[in-house]
């Protein structure tokens, strides 16, 4: 039997609807992969976290005689509205809802290009007094389900939760309410869920944990078959075969999970057990870990911790992946941010359009890509497991820190980080986790209600300021248009943590600012920016030589 069959056969009972996180159906679906797992006789662990669980009950969305089909979005609380109809179309900006009269009313919105930007709309919705939100789709014959909250920052902590309610339709009936509203007609929602603030959610693992790991989640929106079913089938096809020489883990609570609504709601699951294996002393021991999640496309990615790690995958795959930084969307995330090689092989973005959908099943599955991923997944291990720490480029971690210094190598304290990074031998494992989780976090650039993109992973942190510098700098000398200042940064934060660095902003809100005075006051205060990045970045390295 192919590799691609028998992964096909391993998941054929898993249900093609939610598994949410805490529920009792994602406990019988850790139970059963912990049964699955001890079969091939791997002992198992089970570790077991405070979650918070969120379930639709029912949904009805009406206009007279008319129902359309609509599924809650997470974490609508129960309640309901009728009323007036106000299409916003993608609108997302405060600017552009301000004019609209949508207090007292229901708003009808289709879900901005980015769709887990939704977040946004529906604050707009709840600041500007609408009393529920009906997202269409932009893609036909689909409906949809995008995690809400009522917060204007992504922390770690808890947050507030949604206080009106949110439902999806598709495209086709959106555009149905759409024409009613247009006739005068009202329309009514109604929601009944329910938020178990008490629940437990699991994380399943077996095998030894000091060698290559493979990781999958289970909880999943909808359908969910290519986020993530197909990973789990792929993690115990990969079980079969290799059995005591990798390990192998089931992360409960992806796609939500994270107590108190805190807008940061997602890899709870996995942030959980990593900070659990610190806690117990055994991080430190724990091998480099290879996740899975949305495959499903024909380009196979591997978005990967920092440059050493990256580096040494890519050379092992040559050109049989595009390898990039990792991604904050992804269970690798929370071992890369403690030090920890991770990697997660996807095609995220060729299942966009079936992302969180009824519509993603096997149907859409491009198999040779997933068979191509396999092999990857397998040949990256194995190699690993015969190399072990060698694999890595370790000289990629000061190297890329030395090319970002040496484009301000003017500047008296960036001759002398120079100085220090070039001399710094990175010897061991020991040494790279300590630079990787020191130099590592998801940086964001600009306003959360203004620039629509996720934080990005970013090694080495203290350095990103010196893009601005530099381009301002050709800017003043005229070796770039002064329309080029959009390319700028600006307001610089460490998500999750919500910590504001040091900033300067030349788009204020949209509006350019590039008077030639301004400009150089600009100058003048990144130089003392970059500066106090420098003297920073040089403390974290520093301590790794005491």
């Amino acid at each position: 039997m192919s590799s691609v069959k028998r992964v096909a056969q391993l998941v054929s009972d898993i249900p093609l609807n939610d598994v949410v996180a805490g529920s009792p159906g994602e406990k019988m679906l850790a139970e059963r992969l912990r049964g699955f797992l001890e079969s091939l006789g791997l002992e198992t662990g089970v570790y077991e976290f405070e979650a918070l669980s969120w379930e639709e009950r029912y949904v009805e969305v009406s206009s007279g005689n008319l129902k359309f089909r609509g599924v809650a979005l997470p974490y609508t609380l129960s309640g309901e509205a009728e009323g007036e109809v106000v299409y916003m179309d993608e609108k997302i900006l405060e600017e552009e809802w301000a004019p609209s009269k949508v207090s007292g009313k229901i708003v009808l919105a289709r879900f901005y290009e980015k769709v887990d930007e939704a977040v946004w709309q529906y604050v707009q919705a709840v600041r500007f007094g609408a009393e529920a939100v009906i997202f269409m789709d932009i893609y036909p014959s689909r409906v949809r389900r995008m995690v809400l909250t009522l917060n204007t920052d992504y922390r770690f902590e808890e947050g507030t939760p949604p206080p009106i309610p949110a439902v999806a339709v598709s495209l086709e009936d959106g555009m149905r309410i759409s024409k009613l509203s247009r006739e005068g007609k009202k329309v009514s929602v109604k929601v009944e869920t329910i938020a178990n603030h008490f629940s437990k959610s699991r994380v399943v693992y077996a095998g030894p944990l000091d060698g290559p790991v493979f990781s999958a989640h289970i909880d999943k929106w909808l359908a969910g078959f290519t986020d993530d079913v197909l990973g789990v089938g792929i993690v115990m096809l990969l079980a079969e075969r290799l059995r005591e020489s990798a390990g192998y883990i089931f992360f409960g609570s992806e796609e939500s999970g994270a107590p108190g609504y805190s807008p940061w709601y997602w890899i709870w699951g996995s942030r959980s057990f990593a900070d659990y294996l610190e806690r117990s002393g055994l991080l430190e021991s724990f091998g480099a870990l290879f996740n899975v999640d949305t495959l499903g496309g024909a380009e196979i990615r591997v978005s990967a911790s920092t440059p050493d790690v990256q580096a040494g995958i890519a050379e092992v795959l040559g050109g049989e992946a595009r390898v990039c930084p990792d991604q904050v969307i992804f269970d690798s995330f929370s071992f890369t941010l403690k030090g920890v090689p991770s990697s997660t092989t996807h095609t995220f973005p060729e299942i966009l359009p079936v992302y969180h959908t009824d519509l993603d099943t096997p149907s859409i599955v491009n198999w040779e890509g997933v068979g191509k991923a396999t092999s990857a997944l397998e040949r990256v291990a194995l190699e690993f497991k015969a190399r072990r720490w060698h694999m890595f480029k370790y000289s990629e971690l000061t190297r890329s820190i030395v090319a970002k210094l040496e484009r301000v190598a003017h500047l008296p304290s960036a001759q002398r980080a120079i100085d220090v990074v070039s001399g710094l031998r990175v010897e061991d494992e020991g040494d790279a986790r300590f630079l990787r989780r020191a130099l590592t976090g998801p940086m964001f650039w600009g306003r959360y209600d203004r620039v629509f993109r996720d934080s990005e992973v970013y090694y080495p942190l203290f350095t990103d300021a010196i893009d601005d510098i530099v381009l301002l700098s050709e800017i003043l000398a005229g070796a770039r248009s002064v329309s080029e200042i959009r390319r700028m940064k600006g307001l610089r934060r460490i998500a999750g943590l919500e910590a504001t660095l040091p900033s300067v902003e030349p788009v204020f809100y949209g509006r350019v600012l590039d008077s030639p005075a301004f400009l150089k006051e600009l100058y003048h205060t990144l130089e003392r920016i970059v500066e106090k990045d420098i003297n920073t970045l040089l403390e974290r390295i520093q301590a790794l030589k005491k």
